[in-house]
């Protein structure tokens, strides 16, 4: 899990390598770091990061779930257990929306870095075959 002083290889909104005009590949840290690993855990099931078994919101276990308040509650609970992980997101601020449209979970999560009153969002949808995120801020 990426933390404020950790350095990762940018990944691109395919989430492929990207490559500097020297060849080199280019790097993220600080907050860009940080969204760049809750976005990849956002779209991750538990279990498929080999060195952390939590690492993941496994938003697919809902794909086949009822639209139902407690579906809704569910979904709610998995994104806050999991970024209240990190210890750079402020609890208090996390909060998030779900919405049912057609065949497709659409979630809307909204939080702060501890020390800073920016807003942050990741929105995210989930259909029968995968999960996508569709927006970041």
């Amino acid at each position: 899990m990426a933390g404020l002083n950790d350095t990762d290889i940018k990944l691109d909104s395919s989430w492929q390598l990207t490559q500097a005009a020297t060849g080199d590949a280019p790097i993220v840290s600080g907050f860009d770091c940080i969204m760049q690993d809750i976005r990849l855990e956002a779209m991750t099931q538990a279990g498929e990061l080999f060195y952390d078994e939590e690492w993941g919101w496994s938003l697919l276990d809902f794909v086949q779930s009822e639209d139902d308040e407690l579906t809704i509650i569910e979904v709610k609970e998995r994104i806050r257990e999991k970024l209240e992980r990190r210890e750079i997101v402020d609890p208090e601020t996390i909060s998030t929306k779900v919405e049912l449209e057609g065949d497709v979970l659409k979630v809307l999560t909204t939080f702060c870095f501890i020390g800073d009153s920016q807003t942050y969002s990741v929105s995210v949808a989930v259909d029968r075959v995968n999960v996508e995120v569709i927006e970041i801020d």
